[in-house]
Parts: C-alpha cells; sequence; structure tokens
C-alpha cells in the first residue's frame, strides 16, 4: 500500500487558530489494510474527515473501532494507533487548544485524550461541512472549503487576548524548554492562576504541554541527529537534563525508545514538514 502525507499552513487570517492542514493518502484495494499508524502528542487537536470511501479505524484498548466519517479528537498525551482499508484519504484540520472555544465555543479541555463525531458539537453543519470536502481531488480547493467553513464560525465570536493564549504560544516558540514559572512572569499571573486556567482551558497543565512541544520537536530534529552530535547532543539542544531523561520522555509520549523510531520501520503520522498555502 503507498502512503503518502503532507501538510499546508493557514492564510495568516486563521494562523492564530489553526496550526496546519494536512492530508494523508492510502493507496490500495478493496479490503487492503495500512499498517497501524502511531499518531504522536502533538498538542493540539484535529478535525478529521473522511474524503474518499475508504474507513478508518482506532485502536482503543487494544480493539480496532470504526473512525465517524467526521470527528474531532482532542489533545492527547499518549500515542494513538489506527489504519485505514481500501483507497482512502484523512483531511486533517490541526487546531490550536488555547483560541478552540473562539471557534466552537466549548474549551479544549472537554475533549481532552478523546474523541467524538463533530456533529455532537456543531451539529447537522459537520455533516454538510463533510460533504463539501466529499470527492475533491485538489489540497488547496480542501483548504479553501475548509477556510470559509471555519470563517463562519469566526463570525460568530469576537477575538480576545488573554494570558492563557500567550502563554501556550510562549511555550511553542520555546519549543517547551521553558519553565512554568518563567511562563507564568511573562504573562504576569501567579503560577498556581496560570495552572488552574491552563487545565481548564487546555485539559493539561503547562509543564505537561511543555513536555509535549519538546517531545514534537525533539521528534521533528531526528533527522539532524548526526548533525546535532548523536542523542546526547540532540539532548542537550533540546533541553532535556541528559540523554536517559530524553529516552523517558520518548517513551512517555511515543510509547517506544527512540532509537526504535529510526529502526523499525514504524509508520509515524503527522510530523511532516508544513508546506506553505499556495
Amino acid at each position: 500500500m503507498n502512503i503518502s502525507y503532507r501538510e499546508i499552513k493557514p492564510s495568516v487570517y486563521l494562523q492564530d487558530y489553526i496550526d496546519c492542514y494536512w492530508i494523508q493518502s492510502f493507496g490500495g484495494s478493496t479490503g487492503d489494510r495500512s499498517p497501524a499508524q502511531r499518531c504522536l502528542p502533538l498538542g493540539m487537536l484535529e478535525i478529521l474527515v473522511l474524503v474518499d470511501d475508504g474507513c478508518c479505524e482506532v485502536s482503543v484498548n487494544h480493539e480496532w473501532q470504526k473512525l465517524p466519517h467526521i470527528f474531532l479528537a482532542g489533545v492527547y498525551q499518549d500515542p494513538v494507533l489506527w489504519r485505514c482499508t481500501g483507497n482512502a484519504r484523512k483531511f486533517g484540520i490541526r487546531l490550536k487548544p488555547e483560541t478552540f472555544h473562539l471557534l466552537f465555543n466549548i474549551p479544549a479541555a472537554t475533549i481532552f485524550s478523546d474523541f467524538t463525531p463533530l456533529e455532537n458539537i456543531i451539529g447537522n453543519a459537520a455533516n454538510e461541512f463533510a460533504e463539501k470536502l466529499t470527492g475533491v481531488e485538489e489540497l488547496q480547493e480542501l483548504v479553501a472549503i475548509t477556510e470559509s467553513f471555519l470563517r463562519s464560525y469566526l463570525c460568530r465570536s469576537r477575538m480576545e487576548h488573554n494570558y492563557i493564549m500567550e502563554a501556550a504560544k510562549l511555550i511553542r516558540s520555546a519549543k517547551g524548554d521553558i519553565s512554568v514559572e518563567q511562563v507564568s512572569e511573562s504573562v504576569y499571573v501567579s503560577m498556581r492562576q496560570l495552572q488552574r486556567s491552563f487545565r481548564n482551558t487546555i485539559g493539561i497543565s503547562p509543564k505537561t504541554y511543555g513536555r509535549i512541544i519538546r517531545f514534537r520537536n525533539t521528534f521533528r530534529s531526528i533527522k539532524q541527529l548526526d548533525r546535532a552530535g548523536g542523542w546526547a547532543g540532540l539532548s542537550y539542544t533540546m533541553g532535556y537534563a541528559d540523554q536517559a531523561h530524553l529516552i523517558r520522555e520518548f517513551k512517555t509520549f511515543s510509547g517506544v525508545i527512540p532509537q526504535a523510531m529510526l529502526t523499525s520501520g514504524a509508520q509515524i503520522h503527522g510530523l511532516g514538514e508544513p508546506g506553505s498555502l499556495i
């Protein structure tokens, strides 16, 4: 089965809300199943849409469950395994958790470490949106339809700037290598208030969110492992205490040691290099 993955950036207007859009294609015959895809924690929510006739399944308690045609996945802190059957394409909208409530009027914490049909969040509008995407071949057209859909929801809300938004941006810009104390000082709130509000908004503590973001950036850097000076050099560059610390974090968020990512041929989903919006 041929598998391809591509990311594309959102328009400037939606960059406060969207991390990227992506498309993953599975070229197989009817009944063919893809290898299990390991979806790593990215610190984002995702709306996922099947834009072809194939089906996708997710592993829940070691059993495969069929996924809805269009669904919302919350911020995860554990890896998730899923697979597709037949000739399938999945289109994804990766959403920033700190501004999710401005689009859909519920905090990201509501769907933390879980998934649900998007219909449960926005009603039949989810199915109408999915119908517009079904069968569309070009990624740019999928993005254009999606941006129009998202803009219609932004028109119903008022953009706000608060310390949780600033804190999440700061953690990502620091690639997770920043203390909660530094974040609280930068956004001018107490550590206790920051931690409480962060959990209420996103679903996890700022410390855990920072760990996820650092892991995400570390994984992206594996391609330059030799240039970084091996695992020890990469550990230092990414702000880990030592190589053992990096290995522990990898096992926590990916389920395997870092070396296995390079040698096992594991199918990793969701960490391609983003392109630019045409």
